[in-house]
Formats: C-alpha cells, sequence, structure tokens
C-alpha cells in the first residue's frame, strides 16, 4: 500500500452530526423470550467446601528482651580475671598444705563452693569423701582466712560480672541470674583451676566458668532482672547495669 501525502488541507465531507427525529422505543418481550428468562438458572452456583470458621480474636504476646552490656564490663570482666588467678594461687597454697598435714584428705577428689553467709562448702561429686572426711576438711578450708577471702572476693566478681553482661550481647553470661544465694549451687570453684590434659578433655570443658552456668544456673527472667537493677540502684552503681 501507498501513502500519499500532501500539504493540500481537505476539509472533511460532514462536520456536524445531526440528531435523528426517531425515538428509541423498548419493545416487549416476546411470550417465547418471557418464558426463556423464566425458566433460566443462575450462571453459578457457590457451594463452600466446608463450615466457615469465625475470626479468632488476636492475642498479644509480651517478649522480654532483656538489658544491653553495661559499658563497664571489660573492667568487671579484668577485675572477674584477677581475682580467679588470687583464688587459684590460694587454693594451690591450701593443697600444698593439706599434702603435708593430712594426706588422706590431698589425695581425693572434691570440689567447694560458696555459701550465701560466706562459708566455704565441700562437693563431694566424685563421692571419694566420707561423712567424717567431708566434716574434717569443711573445718580446714573455712579456717584458711586467705582462701576464704579470696573465694568470697571472687564469687562476688563474678555475680557482678553476669548482672553487667547482657542476655543477647556481649558474652552472654547475661541469660543466668547468679546471686549469692543460688551461687553455692551453681559454681564448684576447683573445676575452674583445671588445666587440658589434666582431666578427660569433657570433664576440662564442663568446669569452665560459663559452662557451669549453662547446665547448672538459673535462667534470668524479666523479674530476676529488675530485682537485679533494684539492688544495684540501692547500692548507688545503677549506672554501671
Amino acid at each position: 500500500m501507498v501513502l500519499t501525502l500532501s500539504s493540500t488541507y481537505i476539509p472533511p465531507a460532514n462536520t456536524h452530526l445531526t440528531p435523528a427525529d426517531q425515538m428509541l422505543v423498548a419493545k416487549p418481550l416476546t411470550d417465547l423470550a418471557k418464558d426463556a428468562v423464566a425458566s433460566a438458572g443462575p450462571a453459578a452456583v457457590y457451594h463452600p467446601s466446608a463450615d466457615a470458621e469465625p475470626m479468632q480474636s488476636l492475642e498479644a504476646i509480651d517478649t522480654w528482651v532483656g538489658r544491653s552490656a553495661s559499658r563497664a564490663l571489660p573492667r568487671i570482666i579484668e577485675i572477674a580475671k584477677g581475682a580467679q588467678s588470687v583464688l587459684n594461687a590460694t587454693f594451690k597454697t591450701f593443697q600444698s598444705t593439706l599434702a603435708a598435714t593430712y594426706p588422706d584428705l590431698a589425695g581425693t577428689k572434691y570440689g567447694f563452693t560458696v555459701e550465701a553467709d560466706g562459708a566455704l562448702k565441700v562437693l563431694n561429686e566424685a563421692g571419694q569423701l566420707s561423712s567424717s572426711q567431708t566434716q574434717r576438711l569443711t573445718l580446714l578450708l573455712n579456717q584458711s582466712k586467705d582462701l576464704k577471702a579470696a573465694a568470697i572476693t571472687f564469687r562476688d566478681a563474678s555475680i557482678d560480672m553476669v548482672d553487667a553482661d547482657s542476655p543477647w550481647s556481649g558474652n552472654y553470661l547475661g541469660r543466668y541470674s547468679l546471686t549469692k544465694e543460688n551461687f553455692a549451687a551453681t559454681i564448684d570453684l576447683v573445676p575452674l583451676f583445671n588445666k587440658p590434659g589434666s582431666v578427660p578433655p569433657q570433664e576440662y570443658a564442663d568446669g569452665f566458668f560459663f559452662s557451669q552456668l549453662e547446665y547448672k544456673g538459673e535462667l534470668a527472667t524479666r523479674e530476676t532482672e529488675t530485682a537485679m537493677l533494684e539492688r544495684r540502684g540501692a547500692q548507688g552503681l545503677a549506672s554501671l547495669y
């Protein structure tokens, strides 16, 4: 097809439409059309497959996130490390004295911890101590003023460290609630001094501070965190936590 373009303007044949004089009139349906409409069914019928369930009401879920790690956490960790180092040295001195004076006790496997009132408590998880040996060792531990003081210092520094940490950042120690009341049920001090190769690998790993918290510690909650912050506030240390 060839299209020819011209610059000459050609007017349309008719630029105006003239309205018709004829009016549109609706015609009544014939009897045949009326019968067809009356007998016609719906185009589609919806059949639900099951009874519609009423919409359930929404339930609000309150989630506890917990505090952020304190800016003082690195310094508090160093204090706890120093307290553990002093406790380790003091315990070695105690063991040396025990071996010289009570070799039957020094040759047994035992642990010890700190109770809420600051007394040292013997732990006989290996079952190598008799009742009388446990009593005697408990007396000797508490008579060692240096060891007792070092153990209490480490306990308090450990609680400070856990309180300063966060449940979701830092070292995650804040997942747990460590207090003077539950420390004895959570931390055995002797495994903290184990050296690689001195005990089986699993026992060595289980002796870590965090490991003991993980399998024996009390999980922190909104309530325990609130109580901790109130306690720190009463001590004038709220800004650190």
